[in-house]
């Protein structure tokens, strides 16, 4: 998959498709302005009440590259059959852990943008076509997270190689201590490599499960604890989510 430890670490993380020369185009990016608007009516906050809207999100990384097509050196790669959070960017840690009690009323995807040929091997080996959801779990001990909250799921091959937002039909409920992550019951082009070293997120798979891409370890079941054990470097899982504070 490539030189270097970290590198493999993540090879080994996602599913790999077949090179192709093709190369991404540039990623639309669309506001998150209507998200907003909706959620601030559903919501019907006062002006006075002062709720502030935060965006859980990773860091910039200057040196990410978007995963798919990939090259010869750096093959497409996805994030597949896993729940993922971001857990480190350079200085910062947990950048997706609520730190104010509020609401989620939307999320965010960057997708990059496989062939015909690497989304139809995907399809046919990672469980079908490419599905995401935002998901709230909260950490029960060590490793061990509880699911709290999974959206709806959302099919995403529409949206390749944009930035794409997802209101929330009905918010949800947030406290400090809850994470942010991204459920993934199939595969999403959703990853950016070669970050920096500091750079790694975790997927809901045990000790044995690092290198079981075939294996579906989603966390999908209400209430469900699973292990985060399995860690892979120098890559971002590329979401974000809003959140408005309880005022």
């Amino acid at each position: 998959m490539g030189a270097g430890g970290e590198r493999d670490a993540i090879g080994l993380s996602v599913a790999t498709g077949r090179y192709s020369d093709l190369r991404p185009a540039p990623m639309s990016r669309r506001t998150l302005s209507v998200v907003l608007a909706v959620a601030l009516i559903a919501l019907a906050i006062p002006a006075a009440a002062y709720a502030v809207i935060t965006t859980l999100s990773n860091p910039s990384d200057t040196n990410a590259t978007a995963s798919c097509p990939g090259t010869t050196e750096t093959p497409c790669t996805v994030v597949s059959r896993t729940t993922a959070m971001q857990v480190k960017v350079g200085n910062t840690a947990t950048p997706f852990k609520v730190t104010t009690a509020g609401r989620i009323v939307g999320w965010q995807i960057t997708l990059s943008s496989p062939t015909a040929a690497q989304t139809k091997y995907f399809d046919a080996n990672e469980g079908g076509t490419s599905q995401a959801a935002i998901s709230v779990v909260h950490q029960v001990k060590g490793l061990d997270y509880k699911l709290e909250y999974e959206s709806p799921v959302i099919h995403l091959q529409p949206y390749f190689g944009q930035t794409a937002d997802f209101p929330l039909t009905t918010s949800v409920a947030v406290k400090p201590g809850d994470v942010i992550a991204l459920t993934v019951p199939t595969w999403v082009p959703a990853l950016e490599l070669q970050a920096g070293r500091k750079a790694a997120w975790r997927a809901s798979r045990n000790k044995t499960q690092c290198t079981s891409v075939g294996v579906e370890t989603a966390q999908t079941v209400p209430g469900s604890v699973l292990q985060y054990y399995c860690i892979y470097r120098t890559a971002l899982v590329d979401y974000k989510a809003i959140e408005i504070s309880t005022p």
